[in-house]
């Protein structure tokens, strides 16, 4: 019975192991370059525009949506120039881009200080609404 118990153990483990390894990273529908949108440090007063590029991998037309997840003050979601969908999902067909942008205005108050902005973008099934893919966007910088 243990040698049982211990095989079944074992093979339970591996068929975690397995799943776990056909869901990691990499695998979703939506890809981002880059994943971290660095800034660096900025003079206290200035702007600065940067963004990222949503790419659809799949091979079918999904539907796009970004919104913001945390935004500090010194950020803000800049539209035009994003290209990418924010206020309603819209259609990325296979190999289709857009850009998501942000912008950094450091201001006295938080100056010295590491600053995390992020987006997130949504990939659904344009029939059934079910979720493909959520991928998140780090936007960093420090004002001085």
């Amino acid at each position: 019975m243990k040698g049982v118990m211990r095989i079944s153990v074992l093979a339970a483990l591996f068929v975690a192991v397995a799943a776990g390894s056909a869901s990691s990273a990499g695998q979703g529908v939506l890809r981002v370059k880059p994943e971290t949108v660095k800034f660096g440090v900025k003079p206290v007063g200035s702007s600065t525009f940067k963004g990222a590029t949503i790419r659809n991998v799949s091979p079918g037309t999904v539907n796009l949506l970004v919104t913001i997840t945390r935004s500090p003050d010194d950020f803000g979601f800049v539209i035009p120039p994003t290209t990418c969908p924010v206020f309603a999902p819209a259609p990325l067909a296979p190999g289709e881009t857009c850009e998501a942008v942000m912008r950094f205005s450091p201001s006295e108050f938080f100056a010295g200080l590491d600053q995390l902005a992020q987006l997130q973008a949504q990939a659904t099934d344009p029939t059934t609404g079910a979720v493909l893919d959520t991928v998140l966007i780090d936007f960093t910088g420090r004002g001085k």
